[in-house]
């Protein structure tokens, strides 16, 4: 694997202060830490949503903090995807016309691929019965894996989720985080904020923010199917040693 994702020295007003890691392509990492630790705040100067006070961000050759805003939203359209916790999606739309909506504002030229990428995205999540379905009509897990589709419809080189299950209850966060794992098995690589535990304990490797620094990384690796049961457990225990 290759490096994708650098992060040098970034810092964000009293909120950052010099943070720097790397990501590998097909790497899912989440981003931990109390309230106020100042996880979204990275997560959202990494993508360049907002803009850094110092630091550079690279994109494989490049690097996002001194584009310029325009040059940030092209970046943004073309070559990341996003899931929120607030799912925002568009009322009036159904919801393949959702998840199409930022891969036609993309290219124009190939609205019926972007179609069948969806309705491909939409089968493999097993949510192919709400592709005409309107939001109000589809329960909270559906509509989370709906915006996982979003993010994946222009096949960005990167995803960054900030607490993509934070509204859901335990079995629809599960379905979701199922989703995650799965395209993350098929390559994809992800920058997830989440306060769960047992969802960190999914991804490869977690990054402890705390006073806008990172105090500690524990790689776990892979997740597979045999270790779930450890996983977790190892990660809490890790998580204690910050006083979590």
């Amino acid at each position: 694997m290759s490096t994708l994702l650098k992060v040098k020295n970034i810092k964000k007003d009293n909120i950052l202060n010099s943070v720097s890691f790397e990501m590998m392509s097909g790497e899912m990492i989440a981003i931990m830490g109390p309230s106020g630790s100042g996880k979204s705040t990275l997560l959202y100067n990494v993508s360049g949503m907002d803009q850094a006070d110092g630091g550079e961000v690279w994109l494989g050759d490049t690097e996002i903090v001194h584009l310029s805003e325009d040059d940030k939203a092209k970046l943004r359209l073309n070559r990341m995807g996003f899931v929120f916790q607030q799912m925002n999606m568009i009322s009036n739309l159904n919801i393949i016309d959702n998840i199409v909506f930022p891969a036609v504002r993309a290219d124009k030229k190939h609205r019926a691929e972007h179609y069948d990428r969806a309705r491909k995205l939409l089968d493999d999540f097993h949510i192919g019965d709400i592709a005409e379905k309107r939001i109000r009509e589809v329960s909270g897990g559906q509509l989370q894996r709906a915006c996982i589709c979003r993010s994946m419809i222009i096949n960005p080189e990167i995803i960054f989720a900030d607490e993509p299950t934070g509204a859901l209850n335990r079995t629809s966060a599960a379905e979701v985080m199922e989703a995650f794992l799965r395209i993350n098995r098929k390559g994809a690589t992800i920058m997830m904020v989440t306060h769960d535990s047992w969802i960190a304990s999914k991804c490869e490797r977690i990054i402890y923010l705390l006073d806008g620094e990172i105090k500690g990384e524990l790689r776990l690796g892979k997740s597979m199917p045999e270790d779930g049961k450890e996983r977790e457990p190892k990660l809490v225990r890790w998580l204690e040693e910050f006083g979590w």
